[in-house]
């Protein structure tokens, strides 16, 4: 067994919840949360919180974590996306303040179509692939590729010449 948590019941910091644990410990310690949402999430007494604040393996735990997040980039993309939701309302602003520079208004309706429409208004470039690797070791690799380009509907109204078959 490893280090143990106290949260509702002595909890593995390598089980599930555990990790779940460090995981928003180490949000709140970004900003990303308050700790007054993570203690409210694990149901944490007052006496609870502060075993945990002092606890090292939690302080370990939580500062490996951390590391993992900025190596990766999670960190950033999270704290990015916590901003971002306020980008909306600000293009909102410059698109209806009267004000506004015509050629601001239309950049701001441009951005919001693109967030609206999921921050991409293209599809995938034709011809490109999706491609999954598998290294199986001594020399041996299997390759998948598939398409991945969309293909044009076909307009059934338009084919139907009444030649079925």
């Amino acid at each position: 067994m490893g280090d143990i948590v106290q949260l509702h019941s002595p909890i593995d910091l390598n089980s599930d919840l555990g990790r779940a644990f460090i995981v928003d410990a180490t949000r709140a310690g970004e900003g990303l949360i308050t700790d007054q949402e993570l203690q409210e999430k694990y149901e944490l007494s007052p006496a609870d919180w502060l075993a945990i604040t002092k606890d090292k393996a939690i302080g370990r735990a939580v500062r490996s974590e951390s590391e993992r997040r900025v190596r990766n980039g999670s960190a950033a993309r999270e704290a990015a996306a916590k901003h971002f939701v306020k980008a909306p309302a600000v293009l909102d602003q410059i698109m209806t303040d009267a004000d506004s520079n015509p050629r601001h208004k239309i950049e701001a309706i441009k951005e919001l179509r693109a967030t609206a429409n999921g921050g991409s208004e293209k599809g995938p470039a034709p011809g490109e692939l999706f491609s999954i690797v598998i290294n199986l070791g001594s020399d041996h690799v299997e390759k998948y590729e598939v398409d991945i380009t969309p293909k044009p509907q076909v307009d059934l109204k338009q084919e139907d010449n009444g030649n079925w078959g």
